[in-house]
């Protein structure tokens, strides 16, 4: 069955290129590979000269002059192995000659192959040294059994023999793909060779029977056997043909999925970061028109965001990303407000609250224009409501509000009461907490109030913000508050 040769540098095939593999390798352990494989075919073919077989020197360079046609018309494999028959007639020359016949057979079917078809000297040192390797192992088994030829008792020994030959040639050729790709032997092995075992143990007894009828019929009885390997060597190429042409087309086609897919990762990594860039940037604008807010936005769509990560919104996930948005433009409707309204230091009049009331509104119609944006516009809408229904603008109770626009409502008061205005200066953190849990269950969602509890507790217990976030004023929470926490903390839902 088929001897398997390798390039033992990565280089691909490239008809472009004038012989681009006759550089011989640079990685110094493939080097220090082929050198001994081939070393120790020298050194097995002087060792040959010397064996006392009796060599029948007529079949001899008939199976050596097989062996090169049998070289010269070997196959491609997936585009970066060959296979050839040429095991066939080494093998039968071991079985007929013994050691004898390998040192003949071998480097005469190697120079003669190897004249007139470009491979690289190295290439063809190392499939040299690599044959001798495993024919001199197939010669040890094969002399374990007293060199048998004749039906039935040879059977044995033949098949054992080139399985020997297989896993030693395979493992040597193995060894020079992991190591010219960095990847590991067993790998290598059994995606390229594995298959190919049984090949082998049937090429091996196709070998002993040409060795039997040559025994029985002389020349004839090999040119009878010639037919089953011309038809072996016709359908592995056509099998490995459309075989290779198959995988090839796989490889190519999961290389380009694979770009495109690392592409649109990219793009949609590009294009989360770009909405991200400009909706804070919008944001930023809103914010500097009102001097009282800045910085709010961003505030309260951090608070809103550790709130619903208490409540168990996973991150990453729509429902996340529209939280955050939603509490990040909660205020975009107030660019229709007029800036004497917006930015007037007493109180307002009823037409002026009816206009400022009229911002979640306009916030969710913006929103709603934008594809993207439109599951975030829900919470602008409702980011008023109350949980009692005495909110605007549609007086929504309970989970008839959004969860988004819930969570929302602690944070932004929250923030709201700990900010300096012009009218008065800002709640301790201890106040606002106290407001917070005196409309539990009124303004607020009891469930979302406990998970501010929690996010609060982490971020304000025993310490001062001023180290973190000068915005907020902290003080350590007396007794009776951090009691009021713990009670809350152990609420029913609902009010």
């Amino acid at each position: 069955m088929p001897r398997i040769t390798r390039r033992a540098d990565p280089v691909a095939d490239d008809p472009s290129q004038a012989h681009p593999e006759a550089t011989p390798p640079k990685d110094p352990l493939l080097r220090l590979l082929i050198g001994l494989v081939t070393v120790s075919g020298l050194a097995l073919v002087v060792y040959a000269g010397f064996s006392p077989d009796d060599v029948d020197w007529k079949v001899v360079i008939t199976l050596t002059a097989l062996a090169i046609l049998a070289e010269r018309f070997d196959l491609s494999l997936y585009g970066d192995s060959r296979v050839s028959l040429a095991f066939v007639p080494i093998f039968a020359s071991v079985i007929i000659a013994g050691m004898s016949g390998l040192g003949m057979v071998v480097p005469l079917a190697m120079v003669g192959s190897g004249i007139g078809n470009g491979r690289p000297i190295y290439k063809t040192a190392f499939n040299f040294g690599a044959l001798m390797i495993a024919g001199a192992a197939t010669a040890m088994v094969l002399a374990a059994f007293g060199q048998p030829h004749s039906w039935p008792e040879a059977l044995g020994p033949a098949v054992l023999a080139g399985g020997v030959n297989f896993l030693v040639n395979s493992s040597l050729v193995a060894a020079a793909i992991a190591i010219s790709t960095r990847t590991r032997l067993r790998a290598v092995w059994e995606e390229h060779f594995l298959w190919l075992c049984p090949h082998y143990l049937v090429m091996a007894v196709l070998a002993l029977a040409i060795v039997a009828a040559y025994d029985a019929m002389g020349f004839w009885g090999i040119a009878v056997f010639l037919a089953p390997p011309l038809m072996m060597r016709l359908s592995i190429k056509q099998y490995l043909d459309r075989t290779t042409r198959n995988v090839l087309e796989l490889r190519d086609a999961h290389g380009k999925l694979q770009t495109a897919h690392e592409q649109l990762t990219a793009a949609m990594a590009g294009l989360g970061s770009a909405y991200e860039g400009t909706l804070r940037s919008l944001v930023a604008a809103l914010d500097a028109r009102d001097s009282e807010t800045a910085g709010h936005s961003e505030r309260v769509a951090e608070l809103t965001m550790a709130i619903a990560t208490e409540l168990g919104v996973p991150p990453d996930t729509d429902e996340w990303r529209n939280i955050s948005w939603g509490a990040l433009l909660h205020d975009v409707g107030k660019i229709a407000i007029p800036d004497e309204i917006l930015r007037k230091p007493s109180g307002l009049t009823e037409s002026e609250w009816e206009a400022m009331r009229g911002h979640p509104r306009t916030g969710f119609e913006i929103l709603t224009s934008v594809d993207f944006l439109a599951p975030a516009a829900e919470i602008v809408l409702a980011h008023h409501e109350r949980y009692d229904g005495n909110g605007y603008p549609n007086r929504l109770a309970g989970e008839e509000i959004p969860l988004g626009a819930r969570i929302f409502m602690i944070a932004d008061a929250f923030d709201a009461m700990t900010s300096d205005r012009v009218y008065r200066r800002a709640f301790r953190a201890e106040e606002a907490l106290a407001e917070v849990l005196r409309n539990s269950g009124s303004q607020f969602d009891p469930a979302a109030v406990r998970a501010f509890l929690s996010v609060y507790q982490q971020r304000f217990f025993g310490s001062s913000r001023a180290q973190g976030d000068a915005h907020h004023r902290e003080q350590e929470l007396s007794e009776s508050l951090k009691q009021a926490i713990a009670e809350a903390a152990g609420l029913e839902s609902g009010p």
